[in-house]
């Protein structure tokens, strides 16, 4: 401290009326300055004077009745200044209430010691008591029953003029420090609701909570924690409902010495309960969509039934919660749980900035109970069966907005179904794929829909998760496991086919049936410059169900050089591409059908001879068909 101590931080350093750190500091300077030592030594023999009032002193019992005779007289108002005299004024002052308050203890008069008090409550300008002086009667005064102080304050107030009356009520523009304990903050109450807004493709949730806290009229601290959660303290945003014109939000501080806190400092021109808003990103929260899809005997239509788990593990319970879903990536700089773990908010020492980021993806703007399942529906172990409820969806640009109806409580370390739509009666078409080269030697069941009105849905997109397909068996409609995979993000409008694994019934076997090479070429050393390898396949395709299947066969001949001729069977083919060539066929129930294929390949200087005989045959094929 380069300055001197002044005299009346010096008595608030007497009787610890300062912070700790404040204290340290005063001892540190008194230790180097013997101007503030002097001060402070005759401080000291000033209030001497206090130490009376601590021993048991003896007082005769003439001496207290003649003391209580002369109070009870008329009080002639004497005016005697002290100016002169400052160490005489404390004296008389302490020494006037020292016998008052010793006379109270013995007689018990409580109504002669409120007169005595009266007699003490002047103004400044009539006692004419220098600042240490009156320093000293204000602390001795403090130290009365609360009803007496009031008493006294509200004296004090009355003898004042108006206007300085006036001037105590107006709010000081220089704003306090941070109280060294919570017993001046502000009381933060319980949610009276809270709405979370839980993003799938990011580690981000957006909470905003709406509290009713209770402001004196001035400066308030209001104390905000996030201990042993996920809560990112540097979104944090404080904004009051009501009354916005009569309320400022000052700043937001975090307390050196006290870790995962922060505390808000707040200017209010009312008194009373005020509706705020805090909002902030949290971790940990995490939503997944899947389905279950069930289809009726003849596996031409299905029943649709979309399904939300909503997960929190971010630390803290979230009560009646409006809750908000989120489809659409999001572009995130810092991890949400990285920076609620860091040990200080912002850049304080000991912080270590993470070298991690989030991968960049595609962007946009932010958006500002114990259940158990039981056969696919919600069970509250006091209440029952829950009706499932409503989830309203509505677009936001590239996100998708998915609202669940009412609110959920959702506790730390719980997860909670809920079901999104239900869609009946969707046509659906069952196709069995065999392609060598992706799949292997088994056939492949597939089933397609498109998302669409069409097809009784379209509404809105559907969130990528699992799916799973039962179908109905027996007269009973028992149902069994037909298959499951997972589908990524369904626009409306589009068509989406559901892998549903390799298909044990239906069996597709390839025979090699000739093999053949022919028109060699040679050059003018009678070496082989190219030549013709013809291949004949028989596909023998048998159904072992009781449905007719549809079937798509896709062979490849690692070239695109090549003429394939077919030998009259009920089978299309088309040229897939370049190297491919597709076959589609029908079975019935329980059936098995052959065809076979003629495949002409084409190896050097035959790759150009073979595609224009290739390409002069299909124009005579067309000239023909006109004719």
């Amino acid at each position: 401290m380069k300055r001197h101590i002044t005299e009346k931080e010096l008595i608030k350093y007497q009787f610890k009326l300062v912070s700790d750190i404040r204290a340290e500091q005063i001892s540190e300077h008194l230790k180097s300055c013997s101007d503030c030592r002097e001060l402070a030594k005759q401080l000291k023999q000033k209030f001497s004077t206090l130490d009376l009032l601590r021993e048991e002193t003896i007082v005769p019992d003439k001496l207290i009745k003649e003391t209580v005779k002369q109070a009870k007289k008329p009080v002639q108002q004497r005016f005697i200044s002290f100016r002169k005299s400052t160490g005489l004024g404390a004296i008389a002052a302490v020494l006037l209430l020292g016998i008052a308050l010793l006379m109270s203890s013995l007689v018990g008069d409580k109504k002669q010691e409120r007169e005595i008090a009266k007699n003490l409550i002047v103004s400044d300008s009539e006692t004419g008591l220098d600042e240490g002086t009156q320093t000293t009667r204000n602390l001795l005064l403090d130290s009365r029953e609360p009803a007496e102080r009031k008493i006294a304050d509200s004296r004090l107030r009355a003898k004042r003029p108006a206007s300085e009356r006036i001037t105590k009520e107006v709010i000081p523009d220089k704003p306090p420090f941070a109280p060294a304990s919570a017993i001046e903050l502000v009381t933060l109450p319980r949610r009276e609701n809270v709405q979370i807004t839980i993003y799938n493709s990011a580690d981000l949730t957006l909470v905003r909570e709406r509290r009713n806290l209770t402001l004196k009229k001035g400066w308030n601290w209001l104390q905000f924690m996030w201990a042993n959660t996920l809560i990112d303290p540097t979104s944090l945003v404080l904004e009051p409902l009501e009354q916005t014109d009569k309320i400022d939000i000052q700043q937001l501080v975090f307390p050196a010495r006290l870790k995962e806190i922060g505390r808000w400092l707040i200017r209010s021109e009312t008194s009373g309960k005020v509706p705020f808003e805090i909002t902030y990103f949290t971790s940990g929260l995490s939503w997944r969509a899947f389905y279950m899809g069930t289809l009726t005997e003849d596996e031409k239509r299905m029943c649709l039934e979309g399904y939300v788990r909503v997960s929190n593990n971010s630390g803290e319970d979230y009560e009646n919660a409006q809750t908000r879903l989120i489809v659409g990536k999001v572009h995130i700089l810092d991890r949400i749980a990285e920076l609620a773990r860091r040990q200080y908010p912002y850049n304080r020492p000991g912080w270590l900035l993470s070298d991690e980021r989030s991968e960049s993806v595609a962007g946009g703007k932010f958006l500002k109970d114990k259940g158990l399942e039981l056969n696919g529906k919600l069970f509250d172990m006091e209440l029952g069966m829950l009706e499932p409820k409503e989830i309203k969806k509505e677009g936001l640009s590239e996100y998708f907005l998915y609202t669940i109806e009412g609110r959920e409580t959702i506790p730390q370390s719980w997860s909670k179904r809920l079901i999104s739509f239900t869609a009946d009666d969707i046509e659906v078409n069952s196709l069995y794929k065999y392609d060598e080269e992706r799949w292997g030697s088994q056939a492949i069941r597939f089933m397609a829909f498109a998302n669409d009105k069409k097809h009784n849905l379209g509404e809105t997109p559907i969130p990528n998760g699992d799916v799973k397909i039962y179908g109905q068996t027996g007269e009973q409609g028992y149902l069994s496991y037909v298959g499951g995979t997972n589908v990524k993000y369904i626009p409306v409008d589009e068509e989406i086919e559901l892998n549903l694994g390799a298909a044990r019934e239906v069996i597709v076997e390839p025979v090699l049936m000739n093999l053949e090479k022919e028109n060699f070429t040679f050059d003018s050393n009678n070496n082989i410059t190219g030549w013709d390898e013809v291949r004949t396949w028989k596909i023998d395709v048998t159904n072992t169900r009781q449905l007719p299947v549809d079937i798509e066969i896709t062979r490849g001949f690692e070239t695109s050089y090549w003429t394939l001729e077919m030998k009259g069977q009920d089978v299309s083919y088309e040229k897939h591409d370049a190297t491919h060539s597709r076959f589609k066929t029908k079975l019935g129930p329980r059936s098995k059908r052959s065809f076979e294929y003629t495949i002409r390949i084409y190896h050097g200087k035959r790759e150009e001879t073979g595609t224009n005989i290739k390409l002069q045959k299909n124009i005579f094929r067309e000239i023909k068909n006109e004719r």
